[in-house]
């Protein structure tokens, strides 16, 4: 452990690489950014992070939009190509990789062949130590016929594996101040409705079924049960099933206050 910082650190940062491209004064340039994402849902922001020496990013200030696409594995080539050279160095849309689709809701174009472009209004920037983040509500979008998978950015290029396939239940449980046991979980995506099936485990005494319980309108379980009066509320422990899944383990937690209103997550 140390808590020296390494100047390379942010290369453990796991992203899709983005192609953002702005027009202005005419032309139009295409750059690589690998800090591209969404930043909020309602309406939905998009923020790309561009370093200071960007010509992009006083292109995109100038312009008050922008447009970003995340790329598809097949795009490795061209995002490194998009990433190596400056505006003023060439024209890069002049590659044949480069196919940009026709604005509909901005006068900035977007390359095709990705996994999901956007066009965005420039709502804000934030200045940071060294780059400027630069944040767009997203005013149209454009998505392929079929989704490709995706370019995986940590450190290298990546492409995406096998998709990760849950085999076990996660569980929490909780004294509430009113005395009743909240269990929570997630899992394995099952049938619609399969139920819950919930455990006690006191320290001393044989364990104390709790039944089975509906999941939540996302599968999860999230459930609060009286505490049976001949178990003391001391040294419990749950264990939670549903299906053919590992079970899940928790040890009761003791009541906490809440001490911010209306707090989630």
């Amino acid at each position: 452990m140390t808590r020296d910082v390494p100047g390379d650190l942010w290369k453990k940062l796991t992203s899709t690489v983005g192609l953002v491209v702005t027009h202005h004064d005419d032309t139009v340039n295409v750059m690589s950014a690998e800090w591209s994402t969404f930043v909020n849902k309602q309406p939905l922001y998009a923020a790309v992070a561009l370093g200071p020496r960007t010509a992009s990013r006083r292109r995109l200030e100038a312009a008050g939009e922008f447009s970003v696409t995340l790329c598809a594995e097949e795009q490795a080539g061209l995002a490194d190509f998009a990433g190596s050279f400056s505006v003023t160095d060439i024209d890069k849309t002049g590659s044949d990789l480069v196919r940009l689709g026709t604005p509909e809701a901005t006068a900035t174009p977007w390359v095709t062949g990705g996994v999901l472009a956007v066009e965005c209004r420039l709502r804000e920037t934030v200045a940071l130590p060294s780059h400027t983040l630069c944040i767009g509500e997203v005013v149209a979008a454009h998505l392929p016929d079929e989704a490709p998978r995706p370019l995986v950015k940590h450190g290298g290029m990546h492409t995406l594996g096998a998709p990760v396939r849950r085999t076990d239940v996660v569980a929490a449980a909780q004294l509430r101040p009113d005395g009743a046991l909240r269990v929570a979980a997630t899992g394995p995506a099952f049938a619609a409705g399969a139920p819950w099936r919930i455990t006690l485990r006191p320290a001393d005494g044989p364990p104390v079924p709790l039944g089975d319980h509906p999941p939540t309108p996302h599968g999860d379980l999230l459930a609060d049960l009286p505490l049976p009066p001949s178990v003391p509320p001391h040294g419990l422990g749950v264990l939670v099933e549903r299906g053919a899944a590992a079970p899940g383990t928790a040890t009761v937690s003791a009541p906490r206050r809440s001490t911010t209103a209306g707090a989630a997550r």
